[in-house]
């Protein structure tokens, strides 16, 4: 996901929650559904929290920190973040993944601004027991997370960030550079959904498209890989023009209509991209975006019916390693629904405490200290295994090893699965 924004609307970055989605094998065109085995352990495990009955916990607690939006209008997707995670952790505490150490989750609310972000990752980093954070949801959100956690030599593994520079730098394509050796992220970038989206509208015969973002970190990044393919396709972008958070789309619409399109990309999250799309009615035009919009609150929030979004990976329920990830999760009792990102939080999570619990083990002598979160942002590098989403690796750059992309079209108020190609 992309930008964040101070105000009280939505940071900005793509995700969207109800059926979760995952990632699978590495392609660039839609996916279809990817059969992947988990390999973690899954079945079996009860909801309790806390540590196994059997374990050894007089070592004392590890943490493992979460930043996330947990109140505002991006809630319901970091509840559902943050309760994934916490079943990663319980878990863990179950089969007594560090010996000798109790794991819990330390979570911090972020709301979607990047300030409030930093101010969280300061807070957790100065707890020496803390041995990796899962987030952020959103990609501005990580341009302020990113330099604290680094400066701490402390792993971050991203379920949602989407921009291309937060791995590549400024320039992913002619000078690509990672800046922090200490970021990593589970999900496939803009550099995948953007083109996605611009092949499927192609596709469909629409060639004039106007592309319309939010100003914010993920809606610029996701319409500039939108615009960069669709101009391959032979496609015009007859209009391009920037719609802060928050604003009213008459403006927008005003001159979208003078450009005659054929169809909208919207860069940007669905409080906002809801609007524009019934403020669109009028224009006999759908709206398509990336996984910012691909939320079950797109509807009731002004979204019609035909509009499509790309989001990355399958619907969780779809994927044969997630079933046991589910019946734990409505096990476990959580108030919140898993969301989009829970299936990619709880592999995070995972790719944190296993990648921790070996370094424990092999460098530590079985003792936990702050001179090892080095070691941890190594084992990260190396960690090569199966989640539920779908392999994890990662590339020298941090970006998993898979980029699937699910394309959705809103029939009856709810996104589904877009499975009528073109």
């Amino acid at each position: 996901m992309g930008g964040g924004r101070v105000s009280a609307r939505v940071g900005d970055r793509r995700r969207a929650t109800g059926a979760g989605m995952a990632s699978a094998r590495r392609t660039t065109g839609l996916l279809t559904v990817a059969v992947v085995a988990a390999a973690l352990a899954l079945a079996g495990c009860s909801s309790a929290g806390g540590a196994g009955g059997d374990c050894d916990t007089d070592k004392g607690t590890l943490a493992v920190g979460l930043i996330a939006p947990l109140s505002g209008p991006l809630a319901n997707i970091g509840l559902g973040m943050r309760d994934s995670a916490d079943l990663a952790v319980r878990q863990a505490n179950e089969r007594c993944a560090i010996p000798g150490y109790r794991l819990e989750l330390q979570s911090r609310d972020d709301r979607g601004d990047p300030p409030t972000g930093a101010a969280a990752a300061k807070d957790l980093v100065a707890d020496p027991d803390l041995i990796g954070v899962v987030g952020t949801y959103n990609s501005s959100t990580a341009q302020t997370v990113q330099p604290v956690l680094g400066d701490a030599g402390v792993v971050q593994v991203s379920p949602g960030n989407t921009n291309v520079s937060l791995t590549r730098g400024a320039n992913p394509v002619t000078a690509p550079l990672r800046q922090y050796q200490t970021y990593f992220r589970v999900v496939a970038s803009d550099a995948v959904q953007g083109p996605a989206a611009a092949d499927h509208l192609a596709a469909l015969g629409r060639t004039r498209v106007a592309v319309v973002s939010d100003g914010q970190t993920y809606g610029e990044g996701i319409a500039d890989e939108f615009t960069k393919q669709f101009a391959t396709r032979g496609g015009d972008v007859v209009l391009r023009t920037t719609l802060p958070a928050g604003s009213s789309p008459t403006a927008a619409v005003a001159a979208i209509g003078r450009s005659n399109p054929q169809a909208v990309f919207y860069g940007g999250e669905y409080p906002d991209g809801a609007p524009l799309s019934r403020a669109l009615a009028g224009l006999g035009v759908p709206l398509m975006g990336g996984d910012g919009i691909v939320d079950p609150d797109y509807a009731t929030e002004g979204g019609r019916d035909g509009d499509l979004g790309t989001s990355v990976g399958p619907p969780t329920e779809t994927l044969p390693g997630a079933k046991a990830f589910l019946d734990a999760y409505r096990a476990a009792g959580y108030r919140e629904g898993y969301g989009q990102y829970g299936a990619f939080s709880f592999d995070a999570a995972n790719v944190v405490l296993g990648s921790a619990g070996t370094v424990v083990a092999n460098r530590g002598g079985g003792e936990w200290s702050t001179a090892l979160r080095p070691a941890v942002v190594q084992a990260v590098q190396a960690y090569d295994a199966d989640g539920i989403t779908g392999p994890i690796s990662f590339d020298r750059f941090g970006d998993v090893g898979s980029d699937a992309v699910t394309m959705y079209r809103l029939v009856g108020g709810r996104w589904i699965p877009d499975r009528a190609q073109p």
